[in-house]
């Protein structure tokens, strides 16, 4: 989510040889953004407040941090959102009533306060299924209905992890001085056991992209839709492959904020695409009505689901490392002269036994963790 808000008032720079000044300037500190849900269902609580910033702004993304954030009820219940890590406010479950409405409740460092209005929860419906096709690169796709024809607006997010392995083991090292400098080679372990350390690793990856789909014009609440893609070969499911994906309702209000919102960071670009629309949420500022603020913070519980996918499920997957092994003779010089690569294993030994040369390969075929962490993930299942 971190990437929605950077262009969300202001235009890209046109084509046609003319660049075009957008009409709207953002102030020296940015909107304030505000970006997440209120979790009516015991699950986590997170919102992420920062700035959106001008096209010219080369800066990362700025985090609004130290902000008083906190969930009201109408009925005078309040619970508060510490900062987590920079600009994410979260609280691990609240215990919301379904009777009351509850709106969030923001105060920046500057003193200035801002409030969304009160909403009623909706709930939310479980995910049927998250299937995929692969006629070569692999398409994932999300299912899920409403029997009842009440939610029609919904929002989803996912996460990915994979495992994956170095091209190659290795039970070597470089040995060093006191300066630096490489003056030999030898084994890693005394037992010339391998590291595995470095051999078997994960990674997490999460959508940036606004997911959002609506069965309002059709007869049944109903929605399959594609959610991620995966091209082909790649090296997410050369071992498993894993995505857990989020489900929220939304509000017919919210669903079209979210709308205007995806057109406006990732559809605008050329003279030719829909231009960015006034964006009015349903988060004020108490002091200033007419103050600019981006974000609409809908009140509901989430619906969760994961599926792994072996690349033993799919047809000729064709995942290829690209990566080649050197050999080089165990002389100073020569390890010198490539030591941009990592040592391997032994290729050839002396009459004595000692190392006559050694294969050595790019350091992110041999180290994972150049990559990844070396840490399995608690839900992985082997």
């Amino acid at each position: 989510m971190k990437k929605l808000f950077y262009s969300c008032l202001v235009l890209l720079t046109l084509g046609c040889k003319q660049r075009f000044d957008p009409p709207v300037t953002a102030p020296p500190n940015g909107y304030l953004v505000v970006d997440g849900i209120i979790n009516s269902g015991g699950g986590p609580t997170n919102i992420r407040l920062s700035r959106a910033i001008s096209l010219s702004d080369t800066s990362r993304i700025k985090y609004e941090r130290n902000a008083v954030v906190r969930v009201e009820g109408d009925n005078n219940s309040f619970y508060v959102l510490p900062e987590s890590s920079q600009g994410l406010y979260s609280a691990a479950g609240l215990p919301l009533a379904n009777n009351v409405k509850y709106r969030l409740y923001v105060r920046t460092t500057e003193g200035k306060e801002y409030t969304s209005d009160y909403t009623t929860a909706i709930k939310t419906p479980a995910i049927d299924d998250i299937r995929w096709e692969q006629p070569e690169d692999l398409q994932l796709y999300i299912n899920t209905h409403d029997p009842q024809n009440k939610t029609r607006y919904y929002r989803w997010e996912w996460e990915e992890t994979w495992e994956f392995h170095s091209a190659y083991t290795t039970t070597l090292k470089y040995l060093r001085n006191s300066f630096g400098e490489i003056t030999g080679i030898d084994y890693l372990y005394p037992n010339m056991m391998y590291d595995t350390m470095n051999y078997i690793c994960w990674k997490t990856e999460y959508s940036t992209n606004l997911l959002i789909g609506s069965s309002a014009k059709l007869s049944k609440d109903s929605i399959d839709l594609p959610i991620h893609f995966i091209p082909h070969a790649s090296e997410k499911v050369s071992q498993l492959y894993s995505i857990l994906v989020r489900q929220y309702a939304l509000s017919k209000a919210g669903y079209e904020f979210l709308q205007k919102m995806k057109k406006n960071t990732e559809q605008t670009g050329t003279l030719f695409d829909a231009q960015p629309s006034e964006l009015k949420g349903n988060i004020h500022a108490n002091s200033n009505p007419n103050e600019i603020v981006i974000g609409y913070v809908e009140v509901c519980d989430m619906q969760e689901k994961r599926i792994f996918i072996k690349p033993s499920d799919l047809l000729a997957w064709g995942y290829r490392t690209g990566c080649m092994e050197l050999k080089v003779p165990n002389n100073v010089d020569s390890i010198r002269a490539y030591s941009y690569l990592h040592p391997t294993n032994v290729a050839e030994l002396t009459p004595r036994g000692d190392i006559a040369s050694f294969y050595a390969a790019d350091v992110s075929c041999v180290l994972c963790t150049q990559r990844g962490v070396h840490i399995k993930p608690p839900f992985w299942p082997r």
